[in-house]
């Protein structure tokens, strides 16, 4: 085998494996008219979520906790409008790897009724 095919071979198994590292977009939403909002009922909310990176090596939970965490601020939400969004991202160690967490923080304020005719 050449030199170049080798190193074309590494290359490649490089690209598949930082590949699997990459976990999914979060869309935080649309800007909305706030004179539809409620401005006087906000609520905060708060969501998490967590991933292990087991001895530096085997990603469990890792790759879309920032989807799993929106998700979950949704949920909270119900039909409320999320506005200011806040994200943190932490970790700390454990005895055999890390644990990553992804916190979403934001105020949730419910549409103004159409006025009765």
């Amino acid at each position: 085998m050449s030199k170049t095919l080798k190193s074309g071979l590494l290359v490649l198994a490089a690209g598949i494996a930082l590949a699997g590292c990459a976990g999914p977009s979060v869309k935080i939403g649309n800007a909305t008219d706030i004179s539809q909002l409620d401005l006087s009922k906000g609520r905060t909310i708060t969501a998490s979520a967590s991933g292990f990176q087991l001895m530096l090596l085997i990603p469990i939970s890792i790759n879309g906790r920032q989807e799993r965490a929106y998700e979950d601020l949704r949920a909270q939400a119900g039909d409320d409008v999320i506005t200011n969004v806040k994200i943190t991202e932490s970790w700390s160690y454990a005895f055999v790897g890390t644990v990553y967490q992804t916190t979403f923080e934001a105020t949730a304020y419910p549409r103004l009724k159409p006025a009765a005719k």
